[in-house]
């Protein structure tokens, strides 16, 4: 069977295609204007971490490439934060991000600001 279609069944997928979209821009608030259109993020926008997700998505697409992870480490760990409060709606992107941190070693980071 095909994968489910839910607002929120990949918001990884989701965030990365939002970036897509971003990076075809001309100017970086372009770029921040054309992700956050994007309506592959709607269900991330209106959830309860939306204000956070908003910042952390305006914060990725202004750095410059070789700086997002650095630059907008705060923002991501609040959003991971607020995501891990309100888990039940993020149940799918919670386990992403776990396998993520399993893989990438973010928990260290994060369980530092909590």
């Amino acid at each position: 069977a095909p994968p489910r279609q839910d607002k929120m069944s990949a918001p990884g997928q989701a965030f990365a295609e939002a970036v897509k979209l971003g990076e075809a821009a001309s100017t970086k608030e372009e770029a921040v204007q054309a992700a956050l259109e994007c309506p592959c993020i709607e269900g991330l926008k209106s959830s309860s971490c939306g204000t956070g997700f908003v910042e952390a998505l305006s914060c990725f697409m202004r750095a410059d490439e070789t700086e997002r992870g650095a630059k907008c480490a705060g923002e991501f760990v609040a959003l991971h934060a607020c995501m891990v409060t309100h888990a039940g709606e993020f149940t799918e992107f919670t386990n992403e991000l776990i396998e993520n941190e399993k893989k990438e070693g973010y928990a260290k980071a994060a369980s530092g600001a909590a």
